[in-house]
């Protein structure tokens, strides 16, 4: 009997290289989302793509064996909370978390090999006076604590950088922002 295998946002060059594996005759690799919905959307919200992939995973008439992504946040996130649901291995949603969360990840890296972390702070963008909480000297980079491919991160060399960087951050922090606060949702946070 083939195991079903899920792939969040799957694409056709994905499929193929899949094809590869040398288990593949006894894998049945099907889609979870597209790549429009869970990659590239201008909005995102967590808990609705949740739900979508939970509404076409209770609809599946076979079993369900094994649920992957390759793609970065949200789908990584999405992956441990299916994964426990239907009681498949998987990482844990708090350690995805915390290595997709740049300054908790940092916290966590300072723990075990504080000798190789650069030095980081974290600061509230939206705050009064944001670069009185800058502990950094110039130059440093400025990114959000969830983003991908360098977005909105910013190499920082003076306050009238820093300036534009803010208001650059504050206005589009959010298109990732409050799906990453919906995921966090999901788990105990230490203070």
């Amino acid at each position: 009997m083939k195991r079903n295998v899920f792939v969040i946002a799957l694409e056709d060059k994905q499929k193929t290289a899949m094809q590869t594996l040398r288990e593949r005759k006894d894998l049945e690799i099907h889609g979870l989302l597209d790549v429009d919905t869970a990659v590239e959307a201008d909005k995102v919200s967590f808990n609705q793509l949740l739900s979508s992939a939970k509404e076409q995973l209770i609809v599946f008439p076979g079993t369900i064996d094994a649920i992957i992504a390759q793609w970065d946040f949200p789908t990584s996130v999405i992956v441990p909370i299916l994964c426990q649901h239907y009681h498949l291995p998987s990482p844990s949603i708090t350690s995805v978390l915390k290595c997709e969360h740049k300054y908790w990840s940092r916290l966590e890296q300072q723990k075990v090999v504080p000798d190789v972390v650069p030095n980081f702070c974290g600061i509230d963008p939206f705050a009064d006076n944001p670069l009185s909480q800058v502990t950094l000297d110039y130059p440093f980079w400025l990114k959000p604590v969830k983003a991908f491919s360098s977005h909105l991160g910013f190499k920082i060399e003076n306050q009238p950088q820093f300036e534009q960087a803010m208001e650059e951050i504050r206005a589009g922090i959010r298109q990732l922002g409050d799906a990453f606060n919906e995921a966090l949702a999901y788990i105990d946070l230490n203070p």
